[in-house]
């Protein structure tokens, strides 16, 4: 497998997404990626779907990792927003996160 910098996963869960929009969002990413998304590219963002990230409210949610930031209530709109924002230009979208990840050696957050 190549190498890529970060993995997006949208839960696709029915108790996080009653409406089953998850799976629609997850075939938008594809072409929101664009080049991001590209085998070839070493700084590719992977995309997965999953049937449960454990959160089973405020969805649709979406983790980036290894960045450890979680988002709710992701639609298109927002799904736009963290490619462009948080992908792109490394500025996770604030008002969408509800957990982040401890992401230093000591385990402080």
């Amino acid at each position: 497998m190549n190498r890529y910098a970060r993995h997006i996963f949208i839960c696709t869960g029915r108790s996080c997404d009653p409406q089953g929009r998850a799976i629609h969002l997850y075939a938008h990413l594809a072409r929101l990626l664009g080049p991001l998304g590209r085998y070839e590219n070493p700084c590719r963002v992977k995309r997965g779907a999953t049937p449960c990230l454990g959160v089973c409210s405020g969805g649709p949610i979406a983790v980036v990792y290894p960045d450890g930031i979680w988002y709710h209530h992701v639609d298109e709109a927002v799904l736009e927003r963290i490619v462009h924002e948080h992908l792109e230009q490394n500025r996770p979208v604030e008002e969408y996160i509800f957990h982040r990840l401890c992401t230093d050696e000591t385990g402080s957050c």
